[in-house]
């Protein structure tokens, strides 16, 4: 069972802003989808979730931290809309020295402090919120990468963004701290990070994204490669002829792997491109889906199709995505749009779900649990060899590792050499009956299982104009894709107003986490 936590609702009034403005904003409440039965994508969410109310004591915040604990799982930092108080009540700040934890068997949230390590300004009104987070179940430790700084004015119902955020945050559970780390790459925002188990390290990858104030676009040619065991950060250059995907940020990733561990895939969709390296918000949003092969590290897009127009997601700009079952990818949310500065089209009544099967390439509707197994994309077998079950020969760049190291660092354990019959990759999670799906009518998060639990994504959705506002001033947050009633009121995120249901016994949950608005 998932649990997803929804965050925000399409409306068109407020009451502290003008009649003719429109804003996104927090949607409280925390909803679970079951991943062991099967689902039908486009019915309203009320026919497949289950949804609870989120006490007042939890600060609505949006490009948080989720990560899973033995019996639920923990919410820290994320960025904080003062205004989202004004509408639901006395929800608080987070504060950076303090977690929230969910419980599953019990619904209840609790609060304990945490520890900072490498902290300039502990407490300070700047507080770090980024949508590069990922868990690493075998150290259990979350990490936190890249973001923004926010600051905090209570007196405001404005929420100011003051800087980018260079360094990769890590929590030890254990410890209860948080230690930050400078990366050597400056500050990147928005854009993908993925856990790879390999047969010597836990390793994160991290893709995409935007840098200097989102100006300027990433390329896809350098994928930046974490080892946990050497706490050291290498670079992978892509040779200058290898086909990849346009620049983009503000996408999702999921990551599966083949059946013998010879290889990992992973997914982007969505997001926005940039029309030229200096002019990141200049482009389209992209429909196109693309693939990396680890450990070969060669790109390939992906010809989809869709079952019916309305399976299709389009062009949208920070949705999230998460693998569930033997071969989907559950995609949630974002704003629909398509450019950055666009007219944003909202999801009614919570048609903010989609469903793409990987073995067919289909934008489908139907939801099947252990139905099948994952089979590799035939334009990425045509790349690495091997068939769709894996036997992939390929194990580095054709071009060679632009570091010696990272040969070692990124061998992989494949069915061949893992002799204690755990599974090829912990990435592939969603082989498991738990997982964490982005709630939000543009907004929510998806989590990655483990155990009973799942690991949240952050899923956003956050409108932007420049128009009309001086420099400096906080850009307005446009309507975006939630619940709306018939008469333009918000209401809960599916629109129907049903109360929240028990779950079946003897299903497991997943959680949910907050988006930005």
């Amino acid at each position: 069972m998932v649990l997803v936590r929804t965050r925000f609702e399409c409306t068109t009034l407020l009451t502290f802003s003008k009649t003719n403005d429109s804003k996104t904003r927090l949607d409280p409440v925390l909803r679970s989808l079951n991943v062991s039965e099967s689902f039908q994508a486009s019915l309203a969410p009320a026919n497949y979730m289950r949804t609870e109310k989120v006490p007042d004591s939890v600060p609505g915040v949006v490009d948080a931290a989720f990560f899973p604990t033995e019996s639920g799982f923990d919410l820290i930092l994320g960025k904080w809309y003062p205004y989202n108080s004004t509408i639901y009540g006395k929800k608080g700040a987070p504060t950076e020295d303090k977690k929230w934890q969910y419980e599953i068997a019990t619904r209840k949230w609790t609060d304990t402090g945490i520890a900072l390590r490498n902290w300039s300004q502990p407490n300070s009104p700047r507080r770090v919120s980024s949508a590069m987070t990922a868990w690493i179940p075998s150290l259990k430790k979350g990490f936190l990468f890249g973001g923004v700084f926010a600051s905090i004015n209570g007196t405001s119902p404005n929420m100011r963004e003051l800087g980018d955020h260079n360094g990769l945050i890590t929590y030890d559970q254990a410890t209860n701290m948080w230690t930050n780390e400078t990366t050597p790459f400056g500050a990147i925002t928005d854009g993908g990070l993925v856990h790879v188990t390999t047969a010597t390290d836990e390793v994160l990858i991290q893709l995409g994204g935007s840098f200097e104030r989102s100006t300027r676009v990433r390329p896809f040619s350098e994928i930046n490669v974490y080892s946990t065991k050497k706490s050291k950060w290498y670079t992978q250059y892509l040779s200058l002829d290898a086909v990849v995907p346009a620049p983009r940020f503000s996408f999702c990733t999921a990551v599966k792997s083949a059946s013998d561990g010879s290889s990992h895939q992973i997914y982007i969709m969505g997001g926005l491109e940039g029309s030229t390296p200096l002019n990141a918000k200049g482009g389209p949003t992209a429909t196109s889906v693309w693939v990396l092969s680890i450990p070969s590290f060669e790109w390939a897009q992906l010809q989809v199709a869709s079952a019916t127009s309305a399976a299709d997601p389009r062009g949208r700009i920070s949705p999230k995505c998460q693998a569930i079952g033997e071969h989907y990818i559950f995609y949630y949310g974002g704003r629909k749009v398509v450019d950055y500065y666009g007219t944003l089209t909202c999801d009614k009544k919570g048609a903010a779900a989609f469903l793409f099967d990987i073995n067919t390439l289909t934008w489908t509707d139907n939801f099947t649990p252990q139905e099948g197994t994952y089979e590799i994309p035939p334009q990425v077998t045509r790349l690495i060899g091997g068939d769709k079950n894996g036997g992939s020969p390929k194990k580095g760049p054709t071009n060679g590792w632009s570091n010696p190291d990272l040969e070692i660092v990124m061998t992989l354990k494949t069915a061949a050499t893992n002799t204690t019959h755990e599974p090829a990759s912990s990435i592939d999670s969603s082989k498991t009956n738990v997982g964490a799906i982005a709630g939000g009518a543009v907004a929510g998060v998806a989590a990655v299982a483990l155990s009973l639990l799942a690991a949240m994504m952050l899923h956003r959705c956050h409108q932007r104009r420049r128009s009309q506002h001086p420099p400096g001033r906080e850009k307005p947050l446009s309507a975006c894709g939630g619940a709306q009633g018939e008469g333009g009121g918000p209401t809960e995120l599916d629109g129907t107003g049903v109360p929240p249901a028990e779950l079946p016994s003897g299903m497991y949950a997943l959680e949910l986490e907050a988006d930005r608005g």
